[in-house]
């Protein structure tokens, strides 16, 4: 933001601006908006989602990296724990073509059920991968739940077909 225009918002906010240097004019403004007064203070991440300043706190390249790489490695993690458990689904799918009768079919129902779990999961994963910085939490928030009910889901039906 050109500094006309910082000048301008502190004005209307009652801040006698004078010869205050452009840091301290965003921080008097931060603090009189209710807001921690800690422009450029971040080191590699800024926390303060609400603040209109945030994307001018960091450099572009040091703002975004630090959620990049947490994004990509929460998905590297997610995506190796799916593959894992598609194996055994796999495994258990083998295993269930040898049983007879009601018990075959009871398999395969939960069998279908998984899949069609895992199939959400990585909707909700790639949806994850898409998401600004902004919906991560939200995004991320609803693949650990659809995650977590799907691990429960696993195991309880491969312990009942054990």
């Amino acid at each position: 933001m050109e500094m006309s225009k910082i000048k301008e918002k502190a004005k209307q906010l009652g801040i006698q601006a004078g010869k205050m240097k452009k840091v301290d004019l965003i921080r008097a403004i931060q603090s009189k908006e209710g807001n921690f007064p800690c422009f450029e203070t971040a080191k590699d991440y800024c926390n303060q989602l609400g603040c209109a300043w945030r994307k001018a706190c960091l450099p572009a390249n040091q703002f975004e990296k630090k959620y990049e790489q947490t994004k990509n490695l929460y998905l590297k993690k997610i995506k190796a724990e799916m593959e894992t458990l598609s194996d055994k689904l796999a495994d258990f799918k083998k295993q269930s073509q040898k049983t007879m009768g009601t018990g075959k079919a009871d398999a395969l129902v939960e069998i279908h059920k998984l899949e069609k779990k895992i199939e959400d999961l990585k909707k909700n994963a790639h949806g994850l991968a898409a998401a600004s910085e902004d919906a991560w939490k939200i995004t991320k928030q609803g693949v650990d739940n659809a995650w977590k009910e799907l691990r429960g889901a696993a195991k309880k039906a491969l312990a009942k077909f054990s």
